[in-house]
């Protein structure tokens, strides 16, 4: 097979480019300091009130003693540390974007009497709790420095959610909807929150527990108002959406919370839409969301599709009544299930084509 021959770039595209990158790198406002254990500790009381703080969306996430314990064995040997990451608020507090586990670590250790166990380099340590340290390691252990990565308060929103999704890639993750949640608290934020939570929408979305742990729910509900609100605009349909999602919702629901600040009724219509929506999935698809009777979850391209699909339609016909039977024959038809299926499914050709379907499917066009 002769692979094809790549066209080269234009002196103009390789300005544009250059150009974008310098944009964004002037979004990345850093410093790097160097602490001591014990000044980490030291204003780290509690995962919420002190001066540094586990933002909402982390919290839920926690290592064991065995993975506290292995931390603190490195740190007593002089294994080298990662850097952490904080994101410094406008109030001067710290939030820890990346290393809330290993402060805690150090502070189960050094004030809440964590009694290390699973050692694999010092196993003599196993039973120890910090009292128990000779005195001179006691000191050797507080004044072992971490340095820190401290991203600036100016820094662009969008950047800096990025930064935290390509940060928490790494071992224990927080998912695109926690990261949303975390950094755009808002009425509209409080709304997905609900939502995700509405016994309906909980019986007909179902899911493994992992999922549910994971706010995947939440990440169904924001992409909803997110396509469902930015499928028809003066700038066209989905503009921004360039194939990239996580950047798209992102700006959706920030713009969405600034909003709801200045017409607060709009959270009221939200819901009343989401919900009227969930009604009529239930009356009119056999299977709601679900592609089998037996599915144990919900493909986000058919739950995209169905959702919005039906609620534009709702918007031209809100007293629409449709046959279940009519509609699931009408699926089959048009081999609704070959066609809507997650490959390329962030594609934008075929966000658009999938939700048309189902309009085609409600309405006969």
């Amino acid at each position: 097979m002769t692979r094809k021959r790549r066209v080269a770039l234009s002196e103009q595209e390789k300005r544009d480019a250059e150009a974008a990158v310098s944009s964004v790198a002037r979004q990345v406002k850093f410093t790097v300091a160097e602490y001591p254990v014990s000044m980490y500790v030291s204003r780290f009381a509690d995962d919420e009130t002190d001066r540094y703080f586990v933002p909402e969306y982390q919290r839920n996430l926690a290592w064991n003693d065995e993975q506290k314990s292995q931390f603190i064995e490195s740190l007593i040997v002089g294994l080298p540390i990662p850097f952490m990451f904080f994101y410094q608020t406008s109030n001067g507090r710290m939030e820890i974007v990346d290393g809330s586990q290993r402060m805690r670590a150090m502070r189960s250790f050094l004030k809440e009497n964590l009694r290390l166990r699973d050692l694999v380099l010092v196993p003599e340590l196993n039973g120890f709790t910090f009292e128990d340290l000779h005195s001179d390691r006691q000191r050797k252990l507080e004044d072992v420095t971490i340095r820190t990565i401290i991203l600036d308060t100016d820094t662009d929103p969008s950047t800096r959610a990025e930064m935290f999704a390509r940060i928490n890639r790494m071992g224990t993750t927080a998912n695109e909807a926690e990261i949303r949640r975390g950094s755009l608290p808002g009425l509209v934020t409080g709304l997905i929150t609900e939502l995700a939570e509405h016994q309906l929408f909980v019986e007909l979305t179902p899911l493994s527990a992992k999922a549910v742990n994971q706010r995947e729910r939440e990440e169904l509900v924001t992409r909803f108002f997110a396509y469902l609100n930015r499928n028809d605009t003066p700038a066209g349909r989905f503009p921004g959406y360039r194939d990239r999602p996580k950047k798209f919702l992102y700006d959706y629901l920030k713009d969405a919370n600034a909003e709801a600040e200045q017409r607060p009724e709009m959270i009221d219509e939200m819901r009343d839409e989401f919900l009227r929506m969930l009604a009529f999935v239930q009356e009119t698809f056999e299977l709601g969301f679900r592609k089998s009777a037996a599915a144990n979850t919900v493909p986000r391209v058919r739950f995209e599709a169905i959702s919005v699909g039906s609620a534009l339609v709702l918007r031209k016909n809100p007293a629409l009544e449709i046959n279940a039977g009519l509609v699931s024959n009408r699926m089959k038809q048009v081999g609704f299930d070959q066609l809507v299926v997650s490959d390329g499914a962030n594609v934008r050709s075929k966000l658009e084509g999938r939700i048309d379907l189902v309009v085609g499917i409600l309405t006969e066009e």
